[in-house]
């Protein structure tokens, strides 16, 4: 950062010492010329007359006394030449009734102004002017000029060195100012290299510490932000790897048991050989059931995932979906409820959503003890549809609710393993109802019940 600005300085260094004195020189220059043309003009109509009756016995005094009136106004040299180009008057009487061959002189013979700038070793820079002087519209001689311009090429050095000075002064501060201001955003940005590579690493434990009140503040504390939450994604990673390992150990590891123990016995009772291929059936059916619901929340976590909308008469389907569970929920005698408050249509991807309500109405059965009672409620709140299951169970305690749509997570380990249940149905439902842009919330009270409500739009999908 601080080279760029130094880059910055030279480059304008450069210009400004280079282009700057070169145009003021060629602008000085330039007035010069126009100054000189226009005393120039005025001699010529002073003597315009004198030289269209050129006589040296009469009118030289006059034209020499105008040439060294104007030499001394001027601070120039001028000289009077004749229409042949001869000079009949010099301020210095230096070339008097000599010819002088110059192209100014040869141009203003054939009416035109011209100029030029001469360098000479002794003298310097000199400009040279020469101007037509008309008589009854014919061309009787001119006016030559010579001007030294030394005080403008010593001007510009004067006002280069003046730039030179200040552009050192000015990059000076800017260098002093540009360290100062590099160290003060710096210093906070050299913080977030080594959390940053650490990160890279997949270490997401340290934090930027800054330790001030503006941007970088906020910028840390995002980035603190971020790194929280990779941590808890990497935490969430690692528990569901060692989650879907165990769920998937335990019920392998029975089957090996049983197998084993059935291929090392020589004589087994047909009761027992049953027994063990029924325990056998069951975990291959656990492990069937994992592998589905992994199976499902890989398809729901796709990026591109394009739900499959219909228009469906949902008091229809939760009919359905409550009469596929009821031998299940009779196996417990328990009562199921359903109370249609409104007839509702609405689009919404059909198999999705009668996946996510089995696994919540099926949770609502396990979870209830015998003669218990699962009540599923229907009706539209304004532009919503609100769907609410409710049972009898054990209730959740408060400080499990806001885990319990997390994968694999399970409030009493020991019952749901005696259910069957993988820790997987809530968070599948909670992910097919938040795809449909809805919401899903749980209140319960320990040893009542819980009740979980999903709210649906009623316009989605068009």
């Amino acid at each position: 950062m601080l080279s760029t600005y130094l880059l910055l300085i030279l480059v304008l260094f450069f210009l400004l010492t280079t282009l700057i004195p070169q145009y003021i020189v060629e602008w000085q220059i330039e007035y010069r010329k126009n100054s000189l043309k226009t005393a120039g003009d005025e001699i010529g109509k002073r003597i315009d007359y004198y030289l269209g009756f050129y006589d040296s016995t009469i009118y030289t005094t006059y034209i020499d006394n105008v040439t060294r009136q104007y030499a001394g106004s001027l601070n120039s040299r001028v000289m009077i030449f004749d229409g042949n180009g001869r000079i009949i008057s010099d301020s210095n009487n230096q070339f008097k009734q000599q010819s002088l061959d110059l192209p100014q002189i040869r141009d203003a013979l054939e009416g035109r102004s011209t100029w030029n700038n001469y360098f000479f070793n002794d003298i310097g820079n000199v400009l040279y002017l020469a101007v037509p002087v008309f008589f009854d519209g014919n061309i009787s001689g001119g006016v030559l000029i010579a001007n030294s311009i030394n005080d403008l090429y010593d001007n510009v050095d004067v006002i280069n060195d003046t730039i030179k000075t200040i552009i050192f002064i000015v990059g000076v501060l800017i260098t002093v100012g540009v360290a100062i201001i590099s160290n003060h955003f710096l210093k906070p940005i050299n913080k977030f290299y080594p959390v940053i590579n650490k990160l890279a690493k997949g270490d997401f434990g340290d934090r930027v510490d800054v330790r001030s009140n503006d941007e970088f503040k906020m910028l840390a504390n995002s980035f603190n932000s971020m790194s929280i939450k990779l941590d808890e994604v990497e935490q969430q990673r690692e528990d569901f790897v060692g989650n879907v390992s165990h769920e998937l150990k335990t019920p392998l590891a029975s089957i090996k048991l049983l197998s084993e123990s059935l291929l090392t016995q020589d004589k087994v009772e047909e009761k027992v050989y049953k027994e063990f291929l029924s325990d056998i059936n069951n975990e291959t059916d656990r492990l069937n059931s994992i592998v589905t619901e992994l199976l499902s929340l890989v398809d729901l976590n796709k990026k591109h995932l394009v739900l499959e909308y219909e228009m469906t008469n949902l008091n229809l389907d939760i009919d359905k979906i409550l009469d596929q569970l009821k031998p299940f929920a009779d196996q417990k005698n328990i009562k199921i409820v359903f109370e249609e408050l409104d007839n509702i249509m609405i689009r919404l991807d059909k198999n999705k959503i009668k996946q996510a309500i089995i696994n919540i109405v099926h949770n609502a059965i396990v979870y209830s003890p015998e003669f218990g009672v699962v009540t599923v409620k229907l009706y539209k709140d304004r532009d919503q549809v609100v769907l609410e299951i409710e049972d009898t169970g054990y209730g959740i305690p408060k400080e499990n609710i806001d885990s319990i749509f997390d994968r694999f997570y399970r409030v009493d380990k020991a019952r749901s393993r005696n259910t069957g249940g993988t820790g997987l149905g809530l968070s599948i439902s909670k992910q097919i109802v938040n795809l449909h842009n809805g919401s899903i919330s749980v209140s319960s009270v320990l040893g009542v019940g819980s009740t979980f409500s999903i709210r649906l739009p009623i316009q989605q999908g068009v």
